[in-house]
């Protein structure tokens, strides 16, 4: 019964492999060629334990023998290479050439069986109800093989002891459990060889190694970041990547990251990344870990003089989220060009502000020219315009107290003062017979001298419009139009009454009336300040806005210095 149950096991075992190599196949669609031949190497082994216990004649169990060779030879070596490839290590070449020469050479020595004894002297197949093995005696260089199990046992605890030196850049996790899969091989030759049952159990060891790394394979393809991001690398310059696991443990880096940014050479795989103030901490762990990244956007860093690109991309296996790469594109030579260009463009701009001061100094300038000009014509208002200019700029100041209240910015109040001095420039339309007559003016006259209101906000529109913003041209010619409407309606050249006056005409109104009043015209002798002042609280409600009157009325003192002072 129990020779029967291990033959059965025998074909368990060989079906059971071929499953997993029928997984590997439709699972790992890219799947390492390495891995493959692991898994081939075992059905192989498999195959040939089962046709040896299931053997009815010699010739077929020799047959079987040089399977289980086939897979006892060549699976040891390809499992240490997958093994060290697993944990990022690299199985050395000199290794894999003498180790591939040693497998052979066993391989061919055990095609000698009959015909020479240096390897074997006698086979003999021995039946036990229904159970098939062979009793062996073995020749003087079957000595190769355990040396050859022994060599690779030397392989397995270089491994688990590079590993554990260099755990701060390989998995001590991976390290460990991969590395009991190749002693889980050793162990069974070694029971073999110690209880002689005439059975083999290094087919069922095998496959227990197959079940691991199938279930490990996820966790591999993280750590041997070869297959996952060659798509990535594809015609690039430099790059550098960091790999994070599905936790966002850290996992791995490359030598460009490690030549960037040295600190990472502290960071321990599967631990999280210590907290830290360095700009690959601040700038990319943080936008990694604050999933920034979620929405498609990268990030652009900068460590000493040099501009990275930062990108973070899932790791998908077939439907399984298996980790993420950050990814590295050194984008400095761009970066410098688009900084070139932005600080061309901002000299430019500098220029070009300052091209345009001239300019509006330049138009400025002629504004108070063709003022002067107005002046020089009327011989009433000599010095009118630099007086009403200053009344509005202390009228202003005041103002600027009760803004909140009023609804007035300082701005307004400014351009209202800028404002000033073009309320008059319409009396350059003024026929000189009207504008420099000495006396009063007739009816007709009268109606002549008004036209300079909407002369003047023709003038101050063509002069201002596409040169100064449409704000301060709407109070420039506000100014020029309106400023001789009165509260009460009874003003010009519109009658518009009450708060229909545009704000900053009944400001100049106010101005322009207080300079009328405490300076001498041909026609009358200067007020005093005290009678200028009297006169305009009598005309607050009804040429004056009440409201602004009374805070104009405050302004007495400062006003009284500005004209002693003129």
């Amino acid at each position: 019964m129990i020779l029967m149950a291990i033959t059965i096991m025998d074909m368990l075992t060989f079906i059971l492999s071929l499953l997993m190599i029928g997984i590997i196949l439709t699972k790992y669609k890219k799947l390492d060629t390495l891995f493959f031949l692991l898994g081939l190497s075992i059905v192989v082994n498999c195959l040939g334990r089962f046709m040896l216990s299931t053997s009815q004649n010699l010739e077929t169990a020799i047959w079987a023998n040089l399977f289980l060779y086939v897979g006892g030879c060549y699976a040891p070596l390809l499992l240490s290479i997958v093994l060290f490839k697993v944990c990022n290590m690299k199985f050395p070449k000199i290794a894999t050439v003498i180790m591939t020469a040693y497998s052979t050479i066993i391989l061919l020595l055990v095609m000698t069986v009959g015909y020479s004894d240096i390897y074997y002297k006698e086979v003999h197949l021995v039946i036990d109800n229904g159970y098939s093995y062979l009793e062996k005696v073995y020749g003087p260089l079957h000595i190769l093989y355990p040396i050859m199990m022994g060599l690779y046992g030397v392989f397995l605890i270089i491994f688990v002891v590079r590993g554990i030196i260099h755990r701060n850049r390989i998995s001590i996790k991976t390290v460990i459990g991969t590395g009991a899969t190749g002693f889980t091989i050793i162990s069974a030759y070694i029971i073999e060889q110690i209880i002689d049952l005439n059975i083999t159990l290094m087919s069922v060891g095998y496959l227990v190694v197959m079940v691991f790394i199938i279930n490990f394979f996820d966790r591999i393809n993280v750590y041997d970041m070869t297959s996952n991001i060659v798509s990535f690398v594809e015609n690039r310059g430099e790059f550098g990547y960091i790999v994070f696991d599905k936790k966002n443990k850290f996992i791995s880096f490359n030598n460009y990251i490690a030549e960037t940014f040295p600190e990472v050479e502290n960071w321990v795989v599967d631990r999280s990344v210590p907290v830290s103030e360095s700009a690959l901490y601040c700038e990319v762990v943080q936008f990694f870990l604050g999933r920034e990244w979620e929405n498609g956007t990268s990030k652009i860093i900068n460590v000493n003089d040099k501009y990275f690109e930062i990108n973070v991309r899932p790791i998908q296996h077939g439907k399984k989220h298996a980790g993420y790469v950050i990814e590295f594109t050194d984008r400095t030579l761009e970066q410098k060009y688009y900084n070139s260009i932005e600080n061309y463009n901002a000299q430019l701009e500098k220029e070009v502000e300052a091209k345009t001061a001239d300019i509006l100094h330049i138009k400025d300038m002629m504004v108070l020219g063709m003022a002067d000009m107005v002046e020089s014509r009327d011989n009433n208002t000599g010095g009118h315009i630099k007086r009403t200019s200053a009344v509005v700029r202390v009228f202003a100041e005041k103002l600027c107290s009760y803004g909140i209240d009023l609804g007035l910015s300082e701005k307004f109040l400014r351009q209202v003062e800028k404002a000033a001095p073009m309320h008059d420039l319409g009396k350059i339309a003024i026929d000189d017979r009207v504008l420099r007559k000495p006396g009063k003016f007739t009816d007709e006259e009268y109606a002549e001298m008004k036209r300079h209101t909407t002369e003047g906000e023709k003038i101050v529109t063509s002069i201002l419009k596409g040169v100064e913003d449409d704000e301060f041209v709407e109070i420039a010619r506000n100014v020029a139009l309106y400023h001789h409407e009165k509260w009460n309606g009874k003003g010009y050249p519109t009658g518009i009454a009450g708060k229909e006056i545009p704000i900053e005409a009944r400001i100049m109104a106010l101005a322009d009336v207080f300079d009328a009043l405490v300076s001498k015209r041909c026609y009358k002798d200067a007020f005093s300040f005290d009678k200028a002042f009297s006169i305009i609280e009598e005309d607050l409600g009804t040429h004056f806005d009440p409201e602004l009157g009374k805070i104009f009325l405050q302004c007495k003192q400062e006003l009284i210095k500005v004209f002693d002072n003129a």
